[in-house]
């Protein structure tokens, strides 16, 4: 039996799926070690192309439309990373910059991407570090949250403990199980679990708190002289120059906070108010994620069914672009078999409350779990409910307890074991790789 790191504990994670035995490694040594191909809803699988650093051509369709949308090839920046990028250099707001879904930093990865019509001429003519555009058309519609598949993994695992031979054969144990369909680490801060802190300060309006999350949660991998920084401001949160000086330039949303509570000291929601609202969201978002995670464990743990629901259960749609109100099913006794059925033809999965302001809870033992979970927080559903800060405000919604890696292919590079397969959107490929490596986290970063 292998035991659960305290990282993944620390976020509801608390359990592995199967028993298979792990073999250790590393991801990310290098960015083309992890390769990401987004999946459109209803249409082929974009592809990494070699690096061109030139302009690309004007865009296909109709001038006239309101948006152009196209591919966006990345390199060791994150989604939101580009999204800020881009949003400089044609000169918008960065929430005009919009995409479907957000992707791994570490990591070669390509997906669609949008900006108003109008930044067209600008766009074909980026000449930017790391980042390519290519294929860009008008649209009339823009590029919302979720309008996409899934995605398609490429990684190389180095480092395993076993010969390639024996990896080979645990890839090949995995296939079809399903499993646990965790919101994985990265969600919350791999070296730094401290995203769904800060989200639950949020939803309690204790804007404190939420900064003391953010500025005083340590790690071992942070420098000493971070850490000791962080500890002189749990002791009292009054942040100066010379501590500015020591959080790194890339903790920018740390250093935005800071930089305001040193001109108005004690001010801590309108210093949160400085963070972009999307990244807020985020937070808020990390907070439901943690919750999810320990709400399948828990179900896990009693060994309820984790694929077949049962009657109390909820089953959704597997395969729509979006979760509509129309897309999940409530399982009773009169429609359990009917609802099995619909599971069996892949039609429909088995899901689990994301928990928000207007999540469903009929009575049923599923309900009590639930609940369960929301007491040992001090949370309240309605609570998610936020009607001064609409980037704090999210009703919740229901999401798959398991998850299957589809076209799944391995094969060995040398001493170097090469993993394939694609999951539908939602689900993260690090905790696929966690089943396999059993080991720390941080290996996955």
């Amino acid at each position: 039996m292998y035991t659960v790191p305290d990282a993944e504990q620390l976020v509801g994670m608390e359990l592995y799926t199967t028993g298979i035995p792990g073999f250790g490694g590393h991801l990310k040594r290098r960015f083309d070690d992890f390769v990401v191909e987004e999946i459109p809803t209803g249409g082929p699988r974009l592809s990494v192309r070699p690096w061109e650093p030139r302009p690309c051509g004007p865009p296909a369709g109709d001038p006239k439309a309101r948006y152009v949308h196209f591919t966006l090839q990345k390199r060791g920046l994150s989604t939101l990373d580009v999204a800020m990028i881009l949003a400089s250099e044609l000169g918008i707001p960065h929430h005009l910059v919009m995409y479907a879904g957000i992707k791994d930093k570490r990591a070669v990865t390509v997906q669609r991407m949008c900006v108003p019509a109008r930044c067209a001429a600008q766009l074909v003519q980026l000449r930017l570090p790391n980042i390519m555009v290519s294929d860009p058309c008008y649209s009339r519609t823009p590029l919302r949250s979720g309008d996409l598949w899934g995605n398609h993994f490429r990684i190389r695992v180095r480092g395993i403990e076993v010969p390639c031979s024996e990896a080979l054969q645990c890839v090949e144990a995995l296939r079809d199980v399903p499993l646990l369909n965790y919101y994985g680490v990265q969600r919350f801060g791999v070296t730094r679990p401290y995203t769904h802190l800060v989200g639950k300060a949020l939803v309690l309006r204790d804007y404190e708190a939420a900064v003391r999350a953010m500025l005083t949660t340590t790690n071992s991998f942070e420098p000493p002289g971070l850490t000791d920084v962080r500890l002189r401001l749990s002791e009292r949160l009054a942040p100066t120059e010379s501590m500015l000086a020591v959080f790194p330039k890339d903790m920018r949303h740390e250093r935005t906070v800071l930089h305001y509570l040193i001109r108005h000291p004690g001010a801590f929601e309108k210093a949160l108010r400085r963070i972009p609202s999307r990244i807020r969201t985020l937070f808020v978002h990390s907070y439901q994620s943690f919750l999810f995670n320990r709400i399948i464990s828990r179900r896990a743990a009693v060994g309820a069914p984790l694929v077949q629901p049962v009657p109390g259960d909820f089953i959704v749609e597997a395969r729509r672009a979006h979760a509509g109100r129309d897309s999940w099913r409530l399982v009773t006794d009169q429609s359990l078999e009917e609802c099995r059925s619909l599971v069996l033809s892949g039609d429909y999965v088995l899901a689990a409350p994301v928990p928000g302001y207007a999540t469903k809870l009929p009575p049923s033992w599923q309900s009590d779990m639930v609940r369960e979970v929301l007491d040992e927080e001090g949370i309240l559903l309605a609570q998610f409910h936020n009607s001064r800060y609409r980037a704090h405000d999210t009703p919740g919604g229901l999401h798959p307890v398991t998850m299957r890696p589809e076209h799944m292919v391995s094969y060995c590079e040398g001493d170097v074991l090469v993993v394939e397969f694609a999951l539908q959107k939602g689900s993260y490929a690090t905790v696929v790789l966690r089943e396999l490596m059993k080991n720390h986290p941080v290996n996955r970063v």
